[in-house]
């Protein structure tokens, strides 16, 4: 059986493209899936600075990055 050479070299390639982009798709919906899952994290606006951050611990107040002042989550 004879293979002509551009098929030597376009068969492998396409191989290798095709897993790459397989790959590519993967990490792509994974990522996207994790951005939508909303976890345990809640939101907290400061009152003093107005700098609104996130805390995963499970806390009635946290404090404020920014400034230090201890604020309450934000009812949702």
């Amino acid at each position: 059986m004879e293979v002509s050479f551009p098929a030597l070299i376009l068969i492998p390639m396409a191989f290798h493209l095709v897993i790459i982009g397989v790959c590519w798709l993967y990490y792509l919906m994974r990522e996207q899936a994790a951005r939508w899952t909303p976890g345990r994290r809640r939101i907290y606006r400061c009152q003093v600075c107005e700098f609104v951050y996130l805390d995963a611990r499970d806390v009635p107040l946290a404090r404020c990055s920014r400034c230090g002042c201890l604020n309450e989550a934000v009812k949702t």
